[in-house]
């Protein structure tokens, strides 16, 4: 099975993903990416989702090639 990393990408850097994920194939990682998305969101209700607004969850391959870019935005817009 491929290996799938997903990086979150915002103002103060890069949070890697140095473990990743094995999964089934390309549509298995962006359902995946939606589910960490989420959660992403529902961890950082607390600080304000605004704190996310500019981030990018990134999802690469195991050669390090970015297949999915998911930018969080306003939930207001």
């Amino acid at each position: 099975m491929p290996r799938y990393y997903f990086f979150c990408e915002h103002e103060a850097g890069v949070i890697p993903d140095p473990e990743g994920m094995d999964l089934e194939d390309e549509p298995a990682a962006l359902a995946q990416a939606m589910v960490a998305a989420g959660e992403i969101m529902r961890s950082n209700s607390q600080a304000g989702r605004e704190a996310l607004v500019g981030a990018v969850l990134l999802v690469k391959d195991n050669a390090g090639a970015t297949l999915f870019r998911m930018p969080f935005i306003d939930p207001g817009e």
